[in-house]
């Protein structure tokens, strides 16, 4: 028996009873199995939801490791009070589970997405937003090992601001001046870089799209 902390990325119904939850940690990404989960009466089920910072532990079994208890450390109430805020979010944890597969540096990816789930539940505009997905995509991005390098030409205000969030500092982020096209421009970038890396499409991005359409 041992523990796992990390942020739930991923919840999908197995059989008739049960839940296949995936957690990133600080050790990397883990696939564990919650039992009767899907049951009304389960006492673990609440603390199981995706886009949550939970305390599991765990026991490994014949068909992989077994979660049998959690506590959430971190519900991110802010993400979930607002649907934008929660399809930016889902994005930055769809992309982190299609992109992050092997050995990455998890310890600094976790910071990574931890300081961009804080910086989404502080947005209060279609800009700050888009900004704060932008940090989280393209340093997930760069940590995965497929940082892009744009040589040393004429760069466009898009490029500029890519370069600005791939320094890693939260804080750069308040002097920032761009418009919301750019930030815009900038997030769909990284998301045909995801694209680019794992040959598929990230059904969260519609979800984003229509989310950050919506709002004000």
């Amino acid at each position: 028996m041992h523990r796992r902390i990390g942020i739930i990325l991923n919840r999908r119904n197995v059989g008739a009873n049960d839940r296949r939850i995936t957690l990133f940690c600080a050790d990397g990404k883990h696939e564990l199995r919650a039992r009767g989960t899907q049951k009304f009466e389960s006492k673990l089920a609440g603390s199981l939801e995706p886009l949550t910072l939970v305390d599991v532990t765990v026991v490994r079994g014949r068909n992989g490791e077994q979660i049998t208890g959690s506590a959430i450390r971190d519900p991110y109430r802010a993400l979930h009070a607002s649907l934008p805020r929660l399809a930016a979010a889902g994005l930055v944890a769809a992309c982190l589970d299609a992109v992050v597969h092997g050995w990455h540096d998890e310890r600094l990816l976790l910071k990574r997405v931890r300081e961009a789930f804080a910086l989404i539940g502080r947005s209060r505009t279609n800009r700050q937003l888009l900004l704060s997905v932008g940090y989280g995509l393209w340093n997930l991005i760069a940590i995965a090992g497929y940082a892009p390098g744009f040589g040393s030409g004429k760069k466009t205000s898009t490029h500029r601001l890519i370069e600005v969030l791939l320094r890693g500092d939260v804080k750069l982020l308040k002097r920032i001046r761009c418009t919301v096209r750019t930030s815009r421009e900038c997030v769909d970038v990284a998301l045909k870089q995801v694209h680019m890396i794992t040959d598929s499409d990230i059904p969260a991005a519609r979800f984003f799209s229509y989310a950050t359409g919506a709002a004000r």
